[in-house]
């Protein structure tokens, strides 16, 4: 005889009953448990989902970069949308304008999106500052480490104008704009800086046996005034060194004072190269001025010469490429230029 299993007796052996063992009912107690769980989370899951589409509406950021912070607050709550603010020192936006949002304008969102408002908190110093007293050097490296991650508002009209003053060299007398000016954008600062004492005295070092260049190097960065002359070595002077000068080492002048050296020529030049001696006469001038004087050639640009300069005349030995052309410059401004051939022979 066949056997037949009727659906309910399927389902009674599925679902728990008093016939089945302790241990076999707990196990379907169990599984039943975790499956109404299951159930119950594939649900919630599947509301939830239903809730986020269809129950915020969608709606278009708008752009409100560059606006003034109401406005573009209540520009966001027109749409539903909640800001996140931040806030940055900013050289090109004034205090309280939107410099930047995420996401950006034209996205289409949920309603209720929080939006990242960058704003500007205006530049990092909005007035200027007292810098009388301080020492000029120390200015512009305070105003490069300022500005060095912003737009700088400050800057140090060039030329500075010096004059001889009993403060010490390099400090600042005068300024403008005065401290506690308002600063409304890019702002030249104008300063009047010391020489030092008139007459003051300096001690002379001693030259003798230097290598040229090097003592040019050493006048440029002390801004002593100095004229060379060159003469042929005899038998046994080096060539191309400083052999007498004048006033003597350790003799003390004062600041300002012209520096006489005698150097030898130099000879078996490196290959390509010339030496000469640019002679030129400036005007003399009631504060020190910046004198550069730049070689240039087909190969290259170099600076020579930069230093602070009374004026009077000036003779500055060079070793440059051939075909170079020697010009000098006066507060950045070209005063004379002449080949290199032509400047010492």
């Amino acid at each position: 005889m066949i056997k037949t299993h009727l659906p309910g007796r399927m389902g009674g052996r599925i679902l728990p009953n008093y016939k089945d063992p302790p241990e076999r009912r707990s196990f379907k107690l169990i599984m039943l448990l975790i499956l109404g769980m299951f159930l119950l989370m594939l649900m919630i899951g599947l509301l939830a989902f239903w809730i986020s589409v269809h129950g915020s509406e969608v709606v278009l950021i708008p752009d409100v970069e560059s606006k003034e912070l109401i406005s573009a607050l209540v520009k966001l709550q027109e749409k539903e949308l909640y800001p996140k603010i931040q806030v940055r020192y900013s050289s090109d936006y004034d205090k309280g304008v939107i410099i930047e949002q995420k996401p950006s304008a034209g996205s289409i969102v949920k309603a209720g999106r929080r939006i990242t408002l960058v704003v500007s908190k205006g530049p990092i110093i909005d007035r200027v500052e007292n810098y009388v007293g301080q020492n000029l050097e120390e200015v512009r490296i305070h105003l490069q480490t300022l500005f060095a991650s912003y737009r700088a508002l400050l800057k140090i009209k060039e030329p500075v104008i010096y004059k001889y003053d009993p403060a010490s060299s390099g400090i600042i007398l005068a300024q403008k704009p005065q401290a506690g000016s308002v600063i409304d954008g890019v702002t030249n600062l104008e300063f009047v800086v010391s020489l030092g004492p008139r007459g003051e005295m300096i001690k002379v070092a001693d030259f003798k046996g230097r290598y040229f260049l090097d003592a040019i190097a050493e006048f440029s960065s002390f801004n002593l005034p100095f004229v060379f002359n060159v003469r042929k070595a005899s038998a046994d002077e080096e060539k191309g060194v400083i052999v007498s000068q004048s006033p003597e080492p350790d003799s003390e002048v004062p600041y300002g004072s012209v520096i006489q050296l005698v150097m030898t020529r130099p000879e078996n030049l490196p290959p390509g190269k010339v030496f000469g001696l640019f002679e030129y006469v400036l005007p003399d001038y009631p504060i020190m001025v910046d004198v550069s004087l730049d070689s240039i050639s087909p190969v290259n640009t170099s600076t020579l010469l930069y230093m602070k300069h009374p004026g009077g005349p000036i003779s500055i030995p060079y070793l440059v490429e051939q075909n170079s052309e020697l010009v000098l410059y006066i507060f950045n401004k070209e005063e004379m230029r002449q080949q290199a051939e032509l400047g010492g022979s």
